[in-house]
């Protein structure tokens, strides 16, 4: 299958692309740092050149997202919700102009993981 991954380079996205591409699929990945031939420019938030990879793509998994590692303030926050919601409006997009849109989207946000203490916050 080819596979496209919005989001692939982070902890998750990584893990995916190694383990699809170990199967023989073909993966892209989609990020705002290409370093890879594997990968394509994109910035989350607008339709570029990378939307033509969706076009006869099997299966698009979005991962994209700003990082949950950081401190919880107000604009943290903001920018992580519309991290979320702008990249998965624009892949949105990019599969209703597709001729040939992919027959499956997953859309993925993110779990954090807490330690229970009684320190600081």
């Amino acid at each position: 299958m080819r596979i496209v991954i919005p989001g692939g380079t982070g902890q998750i996205g990584r893990i995916l692309d190694r383990a699809l591409t170990a199967e023989g699929h073909e993966v892209l990945v989609l990020t705002r740092r290409p370093r890879a031939d594997r990968e394509l420019y994109w910035d989350g938030r607008t339709l570029g050149r990378w939307a033509e990879a969706l076009d006869g793509a099997d299966a698009v998994v979005n991962l994209a997202g700003r990082s949950v590692n950081c401190r919880y303030t107000d604009a943290n926050q903001r920018a992580m919700l519309h991290s979320r919601v702008d990249s998965a409006r624009v892949v949105g997009e990019a599969v209703a102009a597709a001729k040939r849109p992919p027959r499956v989207w997953l859309q993925m946000s993110t779990a954090t993981i807490y330690a229970h203490h009684f320190g600081a916050p």
